[in-house]
């Protein structure tokens, strides 16, 4: 699965070895630091809202969940071929059905000495799929918080992904170009079973189980960090629909290029709006009265009295907060004409939504105060919602 060798004679490393080992540190690093400017912020509102709260044992454990996923897949298949054609014309993959060929090179080297083994690339190949695989037992049981056998499970099943990715050339867009090895499997299946060991160790301790996190949930309290959080999920979510409804309208234009009815010419613009509306307006007519990133932060919008909010203020309060902030997106966005004063103007609507937070001891904001409303922490993810009172 790393560094192909023929046949169980020794090969001493070199250079083009070594490049076959930074080369893919290098681009699975690049990705993933491209992953987690991209997606870390719903990663931490997907804690939030699992634990409500943010640790920092478990979101260190999602980042090198991130960085590994990233590390497995550059180390198992680069280097790709130049093209399909070149793949087809060279065809160095193959299929190696025999379980235990590599007991039987690890027998091979043993008898040619330990330094004759430490320098041989069977060996390191042995050895580096044994350790490639050890995270993936170790996050599987203190970051997903799986049972030993099925983290093992989970091991075997994706090392048989890798090897029949490997086998069909990353299934047809290449001609097979890397050897599928049933051999790794066992060697993959031995580094997962050895990562949930080490799980169990005082070593991993600081990652705490889901389990151990749902178990010391607890009412927090209403505070400023908290609601900025909840305000910073918030533009995550509705720069994600604002990005889901530019694609839809260049989805859709390009369609009526292509012969779509003109009748449907203005359902581009249409989507535009629909997506970030969407996300910003219709949480608030559920019990919670709350958008997507107070609900990710346990914050019910309520009555001072901690009642449900009135429909009608909750709309406004929605309105004063990321509804605002939303309508001026857009605008700026679209292709409708707008005035030039608009651009600019969302800044400006975060900038004074989040400064009154922080200058309000209630932590209450701007969208709540003007309408009489408040918010409720929630003690656990499913807590009922307010009630009329």
């Amino acid at each position: 699965m790393w560094i192909q060798a023929e046949g169980c004679s020794p090969v001493v490393l070199d250079t083009v070895n070594l490049e076959s080992v930074v080369y893919p540190g290098m681009v699975a690093s690049l990705f993933s630091v491209g992953a987690l400017l991209l997606a870390g912020i719903y990663l931490l509102a997907l804690q939030y809202h699992r634990f409500g709260r943010l640790t920092w044992g478990h979101s260190l454990a999602g980042i090198a969940t991130m960085v590994y996923v990233f590390a497995v897949g550059a180390y198992t298949m680069l280097p790709l071929p130049e093209s399909r054609e070149a793949s087809c014309q060279v065809r160095t993959g193959g299929l190696q059905l025999d379980p235990l060929q590599p007991l039987r090179d690890l027998r091979s080297l043993a008898e040619q000495g330990g330094s004759v083994m430490l320098h041989s690339s069977i060996f390191w190949q042995l050895a580096l799929n044994v350790l490639l695989f050890i995270p993936l037992g170790i996050l599987a049981v203190r970051w997903l918080g799986l049972n030993p056998l099925v983290a093992v499970v989970l091991g075997f099943m994706g090392s048989v992904f890798i090897e029949v990715l490997q086998y069909t050339g990353i299934g047809g867009l290449y001609c097979s170009y890397r050897v599928a090895d049933v051999g790794d499997i066992a060697t993959n299946t031995l580094g997962a079973l050895i990562g949930v060991l080490l799980a169990y160790t005082p070593l991993f301790a600081w990652i705490r189980t889901p389990k151990q996190l749902s178990s010391a949930a607890k009412q927090h309290p209403l505070t400023r960090v908290r609601r900025l959080w909840g305000m910073l999920f918030d533009l995550a979510f509705v720069a994600l629909a604002v990005v889901l409804g530019q694609t839809a309208q260049t989805v859709v234009d390009e369609a009526i290029r292509l012969g779509l009815p003109s009748f449907f010419s203005g359902l581009g613009d249409l989507m535009v709006w629909v997506f970030p509306l969407c996300v910003t307006v219709v949480p608030l007519f559920g019990a919670r009265r709350s958008t997507l990133g107070q609900r990710a932060v346990w914050l019910d919008r309520s009555s001072i009295s901690g009642g449900q909010a009135p429909l009608g203020f909750t709309l406004i309060a929605g309105l004063l907060g990321t509804g605002g902030y939303t309508i001026w997106t857009v605008l700026e966005r679209s292709s409708l004409d707008s005035p030039s004063w608009v651009s600019g103007l969302s800044g400006l609507w975060v900038l004074a939504n989040g400064v009154f937070i922080l200058l309000d001891s209630s932590a209450r904001g701007l969208s709540s105060r003007p309408t009489g409303l408040t918010f409720t922490p929630r003690s656990r993810r499913d807590s009922p919602a307010p009630t009329t009172r």
